[in-house]
């Protein structure tokens, strides 16, 4: 656990635990709200197999990432999810967002 801490420059268990929980709810919520997405624009799994999941993973991209903020906002660790985001993001040339 203190590696975790250190490695994210956080240093009470409680913070760690509201980070953890929102990667959990954050994680599960994002999965749930793809398949529909994906029923909505008619990407069903008789769609050819790579471009289903290429398309799967483009939303549930897009989907993980807005969710990500607005969960962190929830649980009060928003300034430390604009950090990891803009960190995820900025080698796919989205730096200029944050």
């Amino acid at each position: 656990m203190n590696k975790l801490k250190n490695h994210w420059n956080i240093s009470s268990n409680s913070q760690l635990i509201l980070i953890l929980l929102v990667f959990a709810v954050n994680g599960s919520l994002s999965g749930l709200v793809t398949k529909p997405v994906l029923s909505f624009l008619k990407i069903e799994d008789n769609t050819h197999f790579i471009i289903y999941w290429l398309i799967y993973f483009l939303i549930i991209s897009i989907v993980y990432f807005t969710l990500l903020i607005v969960i962190s906002k929830i649980f009060g660790q928003f300034a430390f999810f604009k950090k990891f985001a803009k960190k995820s993001l900025s080698p796919l040339g989205f730096k200029k967002f944050f």
